[in-house]
């Protein structure tokens, strides 16, 4: 069976944005794995792969890192669960994941930045702290004051993705499908860790949202 190498906090409660996208992959292809969980201060369990990140899948012939890798290997090894409709729906996700990567992830980790350390403790709060302090050059409460900026900007940034689930249902389509799988699976993220109003309950994104969890039979926020 697959394993999927999962990043792991307090009460086993699993937060990673590259890790929801793999998983609501794997969910919604009926595709069975296991999860093993990682916390930050256990960076010995992944040593095997010769780098620091998860997610990592692990499969009978050795192991595949990184989301977009990981996605791209089930497409190829899993002729029956066909991740991608075409090289035009290949392409598209692969914008998708860029872009979330690069203009929504660094918004939303303003968002919530100072609510991550509730989901951690002990070592790994102390891992985290440090880290993004010194990624960010202050403290991780420096954000707080501009959250509400934060979240009409990320509204705004997201309005396409909006008219095209109001069109079509999901962004892929009438069915959900991995433009969803890329894009829920950064909301997932917030809604882990977070208690802020990041979209309003009538937002027709937040209702697909709800949708793809419901589909996927992951809990509902």
């Amino acid at each position: 069976m697959l394993k999927l190498y999962d990043l792991s906090g307090k009460n086993d409660l699993r937060f990673s944005p590259p890790c929801w996208i793999v998983k609501i992959c794997l969910i919604h292809r009926q595709i069975n794995f296991e999860t093993e969980p990682v916390k930050f201060s256990e960076k010995s369990k992944i040593e095997f792969s010769n780098q620091q990140l998860v997610p990592i899948l692990k499969h009978q012939n050795g192991f595949v890192c990184d989301s977009w890798n990981i996605i791209n290997w089930l497409d190829k090894n899993y002729n029956d669960k066909k991740i991608f409709l075409n090289l035009s729906s290949k392409n598209f996700s692969h914008f998708l994941y860029l872009w979330t990567s690069r203009q929504l992830l660094p918004i939303l980790f303003k968002i919530i930045a100072h609510e991550i350390p509730n989901v951690l403790e002990g070592n790994d709060l102390d891992y985290f702290i440090k880290t993004r302090e010194d990624r960010i050059k202050g403290p991780i409460t420096k954000f707080i004051p501009k959250i509400p900026d934060h979240i009409r900007e990320f509204r705004k940034l997201i309005s396409p993705i909006r008219e095209i689930i109001e069109i079509n249902g999901f962004i892929s389509g009438k069915e959900p499908g991995v433009e969803d799988y890329i894009f829920f699976g950064n909301l997932k993220w917030v809604y882990s860790c977070s208690a802020c109003n990041l979209l309003d309950e009538y937002d027709p994104i937040y209702n697909c949202y709800r949708r793809i969890l419901k589909i996927t039979n992951l809990y509902i926020h």
